[in-house]
């Protein structure tokens, strides 16, 4: 009985031993054995996609600079003087940011969130924070953007949240 349980360690063990130097000699050669098959070629980034990626960058800057500037005003008028030209003439006739208005409101603010309608993609929600007149409010822009190459809002609602 003893012997039969060194024989069986024995064997483990040249089997053991006959594994590594298998493995050994199998990670020294030229070609990568284990990687052969599952070799998939990574595409480089195109052009293509690097332009595209600028083009989606573009409507967050523009989303954001425009929120910051319909925050951030001393007076209505120089608010709707700031945000004209990220906008549509639809969009400020609709608005009535053509009319002058010299109401003294400062306000201060900043956008903290920017998110895209997934079933209308040109659909964004803009959640901020606004001070007026020593009250800080959520609000809330939905605006819908143009679909051109250089995006102009084309309507936009603007809420507070409660």
């Amino acid at each position: 009985m003893k012997k039969r349980i060194i024989l069986i360690w024995i064997i483990g063990i040249i089997l053991f031993v006959i594994s590594v130097s298998y493995l050994i000699r199998l990670s020294q050669r030229d070609d990568d054995f284990f990687l052969e098959e599952s070799t998939e070629e990574v595409e480089e980034p195109s052009e293509t996609t690097s332009s595209s990626t600028a083009q989606n960058a573009k409507p967050q800057v523009i989303l954001e600079n425009f929120g910051e500037d319909w925050l951030n005003f001393s007076t209505t008028a120089e608010r709707n003087q700031q945000v004209e030209k990220y906008m549509t003439d639809d969009a400020i006739e609709t608005n009535q940011l053509d009319t002058d208005s010299e109401e003294e409101q400062e306000s201060r603010g900043t956008i903290k969130t920017i998110t895209q309608d997934i079933e209308q993609p040109q659909r964004y929600l803009l959640l901020g924070e606004e001070t007026t007149q020593g009250e800080t409010k959520e609000v809330l822009l939905e605006v819908v953007l143009t679909d051109e190459p250089s995006p102009k809002v084309n309507q936009f609602e603007f809420s507070y949240t409660e």
